[in-house]
């Protein structure tokens, strides 16, 4: 006979964090005439285990909710781990509900049958101990064999950070409704999403696409729905895997994951149109640029030529897309004021909030004013970059040593630079890219393009503007070519004039062949100015908790150091 056993784990009575954990077979719960009285009746939360499979669940009813679960030809689960405490409550067993559901995905060591989310989580009392109470909760789990990753190490994988599972804020839930809700209930629907780095605008486009497939109130897959009718494009390549692994393990398998190009050939040979399109990254659309003729040959038309944007809308009944005007860095993307034309009609929504620099609301305004990108929004400087690590270094061999001494503490540490050194590793391993010009020292440039920094070696090398752009890090180590200067002029007595201080650029140390204008058709560099710019916007907003800078330019180095040194 099968005898239940019980794992007790006691911490702090008073508090919720005090705990135990208690393992069921199938047999025992198929006994109608059997009652384990310490749970039930009680708050507890439950997982479902077979071979390959996890369930999780909530319950104040246990052995009534299982009738229900031993009659799901679905669920095939050989063994039942319960979690309770005597301090369980609804709101409790929902926030840890919701959280199981979330990292356990993430853990992949089993395929979570979960359809229906976790719940929105509120502020309740008692909400901090819950949170407390899963770090010992997830060690235990791990224990059993139930999950195999470390907190720490999901917290850094992209389908933990861009899952459908997050809990959202009021201002995401809100665009998210508004969305669906025209999705379908109308014919044909344009939507903009827009917001800075560290909005959660992927998020929402990701809550969208499971809310769509999955209605949240019964769980089932939303009548009438075809998953073929649905298309994910992803502009950026290095990134484009992640994005097809993540709709595959958070259930939503079927749904078209492509580039641009890819989902025009394919939309080509439909019959009709996709019902549903989203676009994350929509900054990095093409348009038709000269240098990059062969790989945009399907953007000249009998007509003449076409936007990419213009093109996937042709091919989709309801369009979303996701832009930040901030982030267009070569010539070959859709120029910010014609894009602006294209989605005059879109309906748009913003988001504001900042959920992932620790910086706060004000740092990517503080970029944009000092790398003189806008100066729409007010900045108070003075402690601005308090609580946030930005440092700038004396070398290029200090930031990485640093950026690979924080790596071992917080993994996913990587140095980026901006592009002004040739790719020479690129025909010869061999060689070295880059020179710190203070030590001597040589770096080489990425490897490869597509996933390096999830790549074993990356934090060895130095990544580009192309490796990293969508994609964040806990701290990043950005180096400052010679491409990019910085007038100071307004220097007076050892004070530093910042008003009359300008950002210049030199287009003979800028490398990317693809990211220069047409010659002659760029008045004073400034179309070129405007694409370098941006991408030290980019690179500079990709640490969550920190960033460490470096100029190779002096002039540069030294407006560095005033504007930090004005605000912490």
């Amino acid at each position: 006979m099968y005898e239940s056993e019980t794992l007790i784990v006691v911490l702090f009575p008073t508090k919720l964090s005090s705990f135990e954990v208690i393992k069921k077979s199938r047999k025992e719960f198929a006994k109608i005439d059997f009652k384990d009285f310490d749970i039930d009746t009680v708050p507890v939360v439950y997982i479902q285990r077979d071979k390959k499979n996890l369930y999780v669940g909530k319950s104040t009813d246990i052995y009534g909710r299982f009738s229900a679960h031993l009659k799901d030809i679905s669920k095939t689960f050989t063994e039942i781990v319960i979690i309770r405490s005597d301090l369980f409550n609804d709101s409790s067993i929902k926030h840890i509900e919701t959280l199981l559901i979330d990292y356990l995905t993430a853990d992949g060591k089993f395929n979570l049958l979960n359809i229906i989310k976790g719940q929105n989580i509120h502020n309740y009392n008692g909400i901090k101990d819950v949170e407390d109470m899963f770090l010992e909760i997830w060690d235990k789990l791990m224990e059993e064999g139930i999950a195999i990753e470390q907190l720490d190490s999901i917290h850094n994988k992209f389908i933990y950070k861009y899952s459908p599972f997050k809990e959202l804020s009021a201002n995401q839930i809100g665009i998210c409704q508004d969305i669906l809700e025209a999705m379908v209930t109308t014919p044909k629907s344009r939507h903009l999403i827009t917001g800075d780095p560290g909005t959660g605008k992927t998020i929402v486009l990701t809550n969208i696409l499971y809310a769509l497939v999955y209605d949240q109130t019964t769980g089932k897959v939303r009548e009438g729905l075809n998953r073929e009718d649905i298309a994910l494009v992803i502009p950026q390549n290095h990134s484009l895997s992640s994005y097809q692994d993540l709709i595959r393990k958070v259930g939503l398998h079927g749904i078209t994951v492509l580039s641009p190009s890819q989902f025009i050939k394919k939309a080509q040979g439909k019959d009709d149109k996709y019902k549903y399109v989203f676009v994350d990254e929509s900054h990095r659309l093409k348009q038709y640029f000269g240098k990059q003729a062969r790989d945009l040959k399907h953007l000249v038309t009998e007509d003449g030529l076409i936007t990419e944007l213009e093109l996937i809308s042709g091919y989709a009944y309801h369009l979303t897309v996701v832009y930040d005007q901030y982030q267009t860095i070569r010539p070959a993307d859709i120029d910010t004021a014609h894009f602006k034309q294209l989605t005059a009609h879109y309906k748009k929504h913003i988001l504001r909030k900042q959920f992932r620099l620790k910086s706060g609301d004000q740092y990517l305004a503080w970029l944009r004013k000092y790398l003189h990108i806008a100066n729409d929004v007010g900045v108070y400087e003075k402690g601005l970059l308090k609580g946030y690590d930005f440092k700038v270094m004396d070398s290029i061999s200090d930031l990485y040593a640093a950026i690979k001494e924080l790596n071992d503490e917080h993994e996913l540490c990587r140095v980026v630079a901006g592009y002004s050194w040739e790719w020479a590793t690129q025909k010869d391993e061999n060689l070295h890219d880059i020179t710190d010009p203070i030590t001597g020292d040589e770096f080489k440039w990425n490897s490869k393009t597509k996933g390096w920094i999830n790549q074993d070696n990356s934090v060895e090398e130095i990544g580009c503007i192309h490796t990293i752009q969508g994609a964040d890090l806990n701290y990043v180590g950005v180096i400052f070519g010679d491409e990019i200067d910085c007038d100071y002029a307004g220097e007076v007595n050892g004070d530093y004039d910042l008003s009359k201080a300008k950002i210049k650029v030199n287009p003979e140390k800028y490398k990317d062949r693809n990211g220069l204008p047409i010659k002659g058709t760029d008045l004073n560099n400034e179309e070129l100015k405007s694409y370098i710019k941006r991408i030290y916007y980019v690179l500079l907003s990709r640490g969550i908790n920190g960033c460490f800078v470096y100029a190779t330019n002096s002039n540069m180095q030294k407006y560095l150091k005033v504007i930090v040194k004005i605000s912490q």
